[in-house]
């Protein structure tokens, strides 16, 4: 249900900025399909497209009501804790540090799983 309203909810916001979903994907620099599956709540973004999207729409996470620690996702427990990790950042410089830390973490398993 979480995906689902964050979908709905991007999609109104896109709407009310006079976008459309080509026009959304081409600021964002994501494919249109793409952005019409998570307005639909087939997929939820990366982190990597979620900023991306936000930032195109000049929001922030809580500006679309998205509360991480109810997201459910068919992505690993490690996604979606990584995302509530990197949505309580303070400051560019602790939202770096965040990722960079989850981006060894995420080597670490890919290692252990053999990837």
């Amino acid at each position: 249900m979480v995906r689902n309203s964050f979908g709905q909810k991007l999609k109104q916001i896109r709407k009310a900025k006079n976008l459309t979903q080509a026009q959304l994907a081409e600021l964002a620099g994501a494919n249109e399909k793409h952005i019409s599956k998570i307005e639909t709540g087939v997929y939820f973004p990366t982190y990597t497209t979620l900023t991306k999207i936000l930032k195109a729409l000049d929001l922030s996470i809580e500006d679309v009501g998205l509360n991480l620690e109810h997201v459910t996702s068919k992505d690993s427990p490690f996604y979606t804790k990584a995302l509530q990790i990197l949505n309580s950042a303070t400051s560019e410089q602790e939202l770096e540090y965040y990722y960079g830390q989850l981006k060894q973490a995420q080597k670490g398993i890919d290692i252990l799983k053999g990837d």
